[in-house]
């Protein structure tokens, strides 16, 4: 599982409805932060070295290069999740929920509430949030489910993220 994104679908992703507020600061900075990374010729994360952060430290001060190292990792897959689908293992649903898992802050439960509602990282990438929200609301009505829908911010993070996993892997 790639987790070497385009440095452009993180930068993209920095905006208040989709990344936690620590972040925010970032929102900012991001024009200046991008011309530091295409003067230095990065387009994927693994290709930002430690000169890259000491010039945006050097350009924007070090709160500003200290969050950008945190951020450009915060969504990295922890691949101890993929334990919580061992019973899915050789299934068709495995590949599915093992994508999902990839998402910010999804767990098992919300990745079968997004499957089962047929919201996949295609869907994620291609839907608009309320149609994600309609989707996961329907399911939840048909079914008769106590789960609580995913709120827009989340879901508007999930898309993001569908994306820049998608682009990874291409």
């Amino acid at each position: 599982m790639n987790d070497n994104y385009l440095v452009s679908d993180l930068i993209n992703s920095l905006r208040m409805d989709v990344v936690m507020e620590r972040y925010y600061p970032l929102i900012d900075y991001k024009g200046v932060i991008t011309i530091i990374l295409n003067k230095a010729g990065v387009v994927r994360k693994n290709e930002i070295s430690e000169n890259v952060i000491k010039e945006i430290s050097m350009v924007l001060g070090k709160d500003i290069s200290s969050t950008f190292s945190r951020f450009i990792h915060i969504y990295d897959f922890n691949k101890s999740k993929l334990k919580d689908i061992k019973d899915y293992v050789g299934t068709k649903e495995y590949d599915s929920l093992a994508g999902l898992l990839r998402l910010p802050g999804v767990r098992l439960l919300r990745a079968e509430l997004y499957y089962n509602s047929g919201v996949t990282l295609n869907v994620l990438a291609e839907k608009s949030t309320e149609d994600i929200r309609n989707m996961v609301n329907d399911y939840i009505k048909r079914e008769n489910r106590k789960e609580i829908p995913p709120q827009p911010k989340e879901v508007n993070c999930h898309r993001e993220v569908a994306k820049m996993i998608l682009h990874a892997s291409e």
